[in-house]
């Protein structure tokens, strides 16, 4: 499994901005910092994530494809809609978008659209697995006879000022994990819990501790993890349960590194797939 820069299945996510209602209000912060490469702000006190609708960002993202497999991938962009990150699957009218992705373009509506060679396409918004600086979002492809095709998993918010991780030793995050993709030929989700360990000296060890299909224990280890900037790359190597291995790209987001979040690629014998992550530093 390689990690590139751009994958042919997603090429650019644009969720385009609709008049929903207000956004952040009162909880705007006070301070703006200097835009992040990711064209949001740093993070600082006092945001809410809300604030990122309307303002086009750069995104990671891990797709996988029943026929190419899974790779972590460094291009898109994503508008989100105003009430998009407070409307969610409750009010799926946020959930308007136009996707191009396969090679193709297709406008979603209600959470659903229908690509030109007729496979559906479906977007979730999970507010369940948003953070207070960070928000992941996936859109899962389906041949119009409910034939499972791939999935794309962002992750998106606003990050920490590389600057600010410069005084900070070793830091502990922990949380869950939810990637979808196929287990013996079947759609399935793999979940669980993920710990990654951050010497912000330039080093990251940690692990996934998961089930596949709610029945089949499948755990995997950080393998070469490394800081630049502020973000890390690893790789995924079984441990329990499976052959095979991944790609990890996280992000640090927040005023002081208060959370970390990232996108999952991982081909192995038991499960293939993508998915996101958003943690918080263990014991608060």
């Amino acid at each position: 499994m390689t990690t590139t820069a751009t994958k042919s299945m997603i090429l650019i996510a644009l969720l385009a901005t609709t008049a929903c209602g207000g956004g952040g209000g009162d909880e705007d912060p006070v301070v703006t910092p200097d835009p992040s490469s990711n064209g949001l702000p740093y993070g600082v006190v006092g945001q809410d994530l809300s604030d990122a609708e309307g303002t086009e960002m750069s995104l990671a993202a891990a797709g996988y494809d029943t026929t190419a497999g899974a790779t972590v991938t460094q291009g898109g962009t994503v508008t989100l809609a105003t009430n998009f990150l407070t409307g969610g699957p409750a009010n799926l009218s946020a959930l308007d978008a136009t996707i191009e992705m396969f090679g193709e373009t297709v406008t979603i509506s209600n959470g659903s659209g229908t690509l030109p060679n007729g496979n559906i396409v479906t977007l979730t918004y999970e507010p369940s697995r948003t953070g207070d600086y960070a928000g992941a979002i996936s859109i899962a492809n389906h041949t119009s006879g409910g034939v499972y095709q791939g999935e794309t998993a962002y992750v998106f918010g606003f990050e920490t000022d590389p600057a600010d991780l410069e005084t900070i030793g070793t830091v502990n995050y922990s949380g869950g994990f939810l990637a979808q993709g196929i287990s013996g030929g079947s759609e399935a989700e793999y979940e669980g819990t993920i710990a990654i360990a951050v010497n912000f000296a330039g080093t990251a060890t940690g692990s996934l501790d998961g089930v596949v299909g709610g029945s089949t224990d499948m755990d995997m280890t950080l393998s070469g993890g490394t800081l630049s900037g502020n973000t890390i790359t690893a790789g995924l190597d079984c441990s329990v349960g499976c052959s095979g291995d991944g790609d990890l790209d996280a992000t640090f987001y927040g005023p002081n590194a208060d959370e970390l979040g990232g996108v999952l690629a991982i081909d192995t014998n038991t499960f293939e797939g993508a998915g996101t992550f958003i943690i918080t530093v263990t014991g608060s």
